[in-house]
């Protein structure tokens, strides 16, 4: 029967039946009614279908108001009716108990977890502060005292952005019309419990810590327990602590956010107090809210002790939160005018932020600024890209411009952050109220509501607008002895504070994004006006409107509410294994913004044209700074989450088809003509990754003018920013597909493209080589499966030598005859390519097929005999998996390999003059192993080389400094021999190195000597034992083992960048390389803080602080090693000062 619905998992062992409870299923069913009563999507639906009559209210502000708001008030005003009417008051708005809601119960771990942000009942117990005794904490059940309605809307109000003027509607609505003898202060109840978790959410964003380690807010637990018939509706412990660990304070974050808003709608209501509160209105919360920003900026300023740059970042996150809510606090005249907040109030508050937190005369630098950032998107200047004939002349015409420019000194600082750009865009609002056309912000859905005239006759009763008759409520948060925040009044205190609150905010991931703005900025009027009317009849209709009519203030809001339905309405799975929300519905969240807008005109229909290209760019600005692929760390927010992004953009492709895919293609065109040669390396290979994955999932449906334009840029034999990008989304796609390279010859690339000559067929390697004892041994090895240790005698024996070996040594011997030369090491090599050989086959197997299916569809006619011609005579089974084969034969041919790498290292050391050094000689075999697998390896295939690097490290043939050796190129002295991922092979070895570490201290605590292992159960406790002392040690060792790899990355990167000499522009591969000692050291601070750190409750980052300055590796050594690096290029200096700062930044 098709009418069931989804099967649902059964148990076929037992024949209970589970009954419905009748009142959970209706709550369940008013659940839903709430989360969609102020849906934009279906109220523009209905807006749609109303006439100009459909409110009785005759109230101006309400003829004003836009169908999209009328429709939403009529649905607030109809729930108001279901949910106060005489005979559902007594079940829907009942809160309280018979007894006291104040209760002792026992503190249960378990009990302590995330409230669901997405509008689910959730059952919540705030603590009211630490344990009065050891076992015992007095528990405040708030969501009791506030009653089941309360908790849902105010979940709601910090769960779906979006909405969040329906449930300030909603408040109003309920609180006037409820029954005032059994059920009056209901705005009160909301009010109060809204505090509550603001308090609690505030402590989480900031990662505020109790010292004594107990109490609502200790080791960032956040107080919230959740009922046991709600635990499917709770984000797994993997989201919560997902990322950099940081997945709490990110939620926490945004929940303060939405609260905040919430809030300031019902003082624009009349609710709560605007400013005759004193210190408890509105505007005294904003206000303090500042000054602990203020307290916490100053006592951070020009300091590297890691507490007080963390209060830095906390000034930050407190700043952030008081500008987003400011825009929507202002007083407005379709809100009655005079509630809410002056212009003149809120200039003040930005003011106060501006000088001391985020403004230029703050110490405020952006992760995101170019070329300097940890972060940054975008490089201080152009690369040197090599250039296509009739290019050069433009250039030197932009080149001279540009240097006017920076004569002049006219260049505004750059806006490189979300954080620096809502500080512009609040600073313009506040200056000019119609800077921006973002209805959300003047939205009233209260207005529609009425309610009955007091003095009307009995026989009609006369509706007037519902006002607010109650007394204004204050905001407390803290709460007196309930102790709601500790964050906050700590910060307030901060100068007389003790140490028993410790704010240890890591990081702004998630809270702060770097801003690209790919498309033109709105025209200010000036002479280029003449221009842009001509060049419009040629761009896209939709575009010019976008360009023209949305200003930078609606871009802004735009992205910022994109932001907020992404991280907001993110698919989640729940530790139960329930999922809820999907791209799809992302995507028509994402959408339902483009209700949002005015028009310029009154009335206008076109109001959201051409909306889709500010997605666009929001989504993309998003992909290109996301966590790379590969590099070891998860994704740092979902926001970062490449894979998430892309497949939101390509259901909005799927959902409005006529409209994304040109905006996309137009966006990627732009960014190909006017940013590749300013993008990073990562940025640039996110964006590539990206249109692979977009296209492999469209069919590959791309202009094929595009190909055709970019393809010279790929068959340049220099490198350039163009042809990296397009290189990197062809290899991306051919490992999307099984068959790779040949399907994107096949079905992607126009007939007769030379990209596939370009990107894949020069990278085919000759089966010439192959000598006849190289044949033998892999024979031996993967067909006869020979004994390894008759392999072993056969590769160091002498017959070997004479047979082999002689017609190797014998060339160039007058050459440089250092170690590291590949003739020292021709027993490993011929080992290596042996035990490779199904990698070598695969990849030339792989690019014949690319290069015959290129062939024949250049060909006009079609070549029916090609379909004859696959090879089937190298005998590869389709169920071959080569990794895993690959991963058995390295273990079981492991003395193979060090038995060549040792023969080898003996016949150098007996012909060398003077003393040779044995580890430097036996890495340098390591790196011969390497060098051979590298050359094996495909170009695309970064996957088959990172995980083999692995197994190698796993069995013990190649050392973590052998890898980092390897892959900064230490034999060659020019920077263009290093791979633009060399800094994610390094990451890798760090990670093992790391891990090795780690697992000798576990093993060595528990070995009783002769390897012989113990497992003690102490029942979970380590009485006499001082667990502190043994986290410390934990942390030496990983710092011992790190550190050394990533000083010579850092140092060996610094000089192979010094070695390159650019007056002007940036060439790639040095870009390449400052780009990558940034990435890698965030992840091995990532690593060292997730593998040594995170097991341990005590220790924070200022022990990793400690541990590294007593090695001498500290932000300010590690900086002063980049800065003591020679070099005589004008942009190599520029970039050793901005890996410098970033280093020290970051450490």
């Amino acid at each position: 029967n098709n009418n069931r619905g989804p099967r649902q998992p059964a148990n076929r062992f037992t024949t209970e039946t589970k009954s419905v409870d009748p009142q959970y299923a209706m709550m369940k069913q008013l659940t839903a009614m709430v989360a969609k009563m102020g849906d934009l999507g279906g109220a523009a639906e209905v807006a749609a279908t109303m006439g100009d009559d459909v409110n009785n209210n005759s109230e101006a502000a309400v003829v004003m108001m836009r169908p999209v708001v009328k429709a939403i008030g009529m649905n607030v005003s109809d729930l108001v009716e279901v949910l106060c009417g005489p005979q559902n008051a007594q079940l829907f708005l009942k809160f309280g108990d018979d007894e006291s809601a104040t209760t002792t119960t026992a503190n249960n771990d378990d009990n302590n977890e995330e409230a669901n942000e997405g509008g689910d009942i959730a059952a919540m117990n705030l603590n009211d502060g630490e344990a009065k005794e050891e076992n015992d904490v007095k528990v405040i059940n708030a969501t009791k005292q506030a009653g089941t309605l309360s908790t849902l809307l105010v979940s709601c109000a910090y769960g779906l952005p979006l909405q969040t003027p329906s449930y300030a509607a909603l408040t109003l609505g309920v609180d006037v019309k409820a029954p005032k003898e059994t059920h009056a202060g209901f705005a009160g109840r909301c009010v109060d419990l809204a505090m509550r978790c603001l308090g609690r959410d505030l402590d989480m964003a900031l990662e505020c810590r109790v010292a004594s380690g107990v109490g609502a807010h200790a080791k960032g637990d956040d107080g919230i327990t959740i009922g046991e018939n709600d635990k499917d509706n709770v984000r797994c412990l993997a989201e919560r602590t997902g990322g950099c660990g940081n997945g709490n304070q990110i939620d926490a974050y945004y929940r303060a956010k939405f609260l905040l808003r919430y809030l300031a709608y019902l003082t624009k209501i009349g609710i709560v107090a605007a400013e005759d509160g004193g210190d408890q209105s509105f505007l005294g919360l904003l206000q303090m809210l500042a000054q602990a920003a203020t307290n916490a900026a100053h006592a951070s300023a020009n300091s590297n002790d890691e507490k007080k740059r963390a209060l830095g970042r906390a000034s930050r996150v407190l700043a952030s939160l008081i500008l987003s809510v400011l825009p929507y606090a202002m007083n407005n005249a379709n809100a009655g005018g005079e509630k809410g907040l002056s212009s003149d109030t809120i200039s003040d508050l930005v003011d106060v932020i501006e000088s001391n937190v985020v403004g230029q005369t703050s110490n405020y630098s952006s992760d995101y600024d170019p070329g300097s950032g940890p972060l940054s998107i975008l490089l201080k200047g152009e690369l040197d890209d090599a250039h296509l004939a009739g290019e050069m002349e433009e250039e030197e015409e932009d080149e001279e411009e540009e240097e006017e420019e920076e004569e002049n000194g006219d260049q505004p600082a750059p806006c490189a952050d979300t954080l620096q750009d809502l500080l512009r865009t609040v600073r313009k609002l506040v200056s000019s109220s119609s800077s921006t056309r973002f209805a959300l912000l003047g939205d009233s859905p209260w207005l529609a509501l009425t309610m009955d005239a007091q003095s009307s006759s009995m026989e009609e009763q006369e509706k007037v607008p519902m006002e607010y008759s109650g007394e204004q409520l204050v905001l407390d948060l803290v709460g007196g002895e309930e102790d709601r925040c500790k964050s906050v009044p700590y910060l307030l205190s901060i100068d007389n504070a003790d140490d028993s609150v410790e704010i240890i905010c890591r990081s702004l991931d998630g809270v702060v994004f770097g801003r690209l703005a790919i498309f033109d900025a709105p025209s200010d009027g000036g002479d280029d006006d003449e221009e842009d009317e001509e060049d419009a009849e040629e761009t896209n209709p939709n575009l010019e409107s976008y360009t023209k009519s949305y200003s930078l203030g609606d871009r802004f809001f735009l992205a910022d509410a994109i932001r907020d339905v992404l991280m907001c309405h993110r698919p989640m799975v729940s530790d139960a294994g329930a999922d809820r929300n999907n791209a799809k519905e992302v995507a028509e969240q994402v959408w339902s913004i483009s209700h949002l807008f005015l028009g310029a005109d009154s009335g206008d229909d076109s109001s959201s044209k051409g909306i889709e290209f500010g997605i666009i760019e929001t989504l993309i600005s998003l992909i290109v700074q996301c966590t790379p692929q590969g590099s070891g760390m998860p994704s740092s927010s979902p926001l970062n989450e490449h894979v998430y992004l892309s497949r939101v953009l390509l259901e909005l492709t799927k959902l409005k088809p006529s409209l994304i895919p040109q905006a996309i293609v137009l966006a990627v065109s732009g960014m190909f003509e006017d940013f590749m040669p300013s993008l990073t390396t990562t940025a640039r290979d996110n964006l590539g990754h990206w249109l692979s994955f977009h296209l492999t999932n469209t069919d590959y449906q791309w202009p094929k003018s595009y190909w055709e334009h970019w393809a010279p840029y790929a068959a340049i034999d220099q490198r350039n920013s163009r042809g990296d990008f397009v290189a990197v989304a062809l290899w991306s796609m051919a490992t999307l597909s099984p068959e790779g390279p040949e399907t994107v010859a096949r079905e992607c690339l126009p007939a007769g493209t030379s990209l596939v000559q370009s990107v894949f067929l020069n990278h085919k390697r000759s089966n010439v080589d192959v000598s006849s004892t190289e044949t033998d041994l892999i024979n031996r090895i993967w067909d006869t499966s020979e004994d390894p240790d008759s392999i072993r005698q056969h590769i160091i024996s002498d017959e070997l030598l004479e047979s082999y070996g002689s017609t190797i040594r014998s060339i160039d011997d007058n050459v440089d005859n250092s170690m590291s030369q590949p003739k020292v090491w021709w027993r490993t090599r011929l080992a290596t390519r042996a035990l490779f050989h199904p990698v070598s086959r695969e990849n030339t197997r792989m690019i014949s097929l690319a290069e015959k299916a290129w062939k024949k569809k250049a060909s006009a006619d079609g070549d029916n005999d090609m379909e004859d011609e696959h090879p089937a005579e190298d005998g590869r089974d389709e169920t071959e998996d080569i990794l895993a084969d690959l991963s058995d034969a390295i273990a079981r041919f492991k003395p193979v390999l060090l038995a060549a790498v040792a023969r080898d290292a003996d016949a150098y050391d007996s012909e060398a003059t003077g003393k040779v050094d044995d580890d430097k000689l036996l890495m340098a075999g390591e790196v011969s192993i390497l060098s051979e697998i590298g050359s094996l390896v495909s170009a695309w295939d970064s996957t088959a080389i990172f995980s083999l690097i692995e197994c190698l490290m796993k069995n013990q043939i190649v050392s973590s400094l052998a890898v980092a050796t390897w892959a900064l190129c230490d034999n060659a002295d020019e920077s263009t021999n290093v791979s633009p991922q060399w800094w994610k092979v390094v990451s890798l070895a760090v990670n093992k190195a790391i891990t090795d570490a780690l697992s000798k201290v576990e093993s060595s605590s528990t070995d009783l000597g002769g390897g012989i292992g113990m497992i003690i159960d102490d029942g979970g406790a380590n009485d006499g034992v001082d667990s502190t002392e043994a986290d410390v040690n934990r942390l030496d060792e990983a710092l011992k083992a790190a550190v050394p790899i990533l000083k010579y990355s850092l140092e060996r990167a610094c000089h192979l960048l010094s070695t390159t000499n650019s007056p002007k522009k940036i060439p790639i591969a040095a870009a390449d390389l400052a780009e990558g000692m940034k990435r890698l050291s965030r992840a091995a601070l990532f690593q060292l803080s997730s593998l040594a750190l995170s097991p341990s409750p005590t220790l924070t980052l200022s022990n990793l602080q400690r541990g590294l300055m007593n090695i001498d590796a500290d932000g300010e050594k590690l900086a002063s090693a980049c800065q003591a690096v020679e070099c005589d290029g004008e942009q190599e200096k520029k970039l050793l000062q901005h890996v410098a700062f970033s280093v020290e930044k970051l450490f």
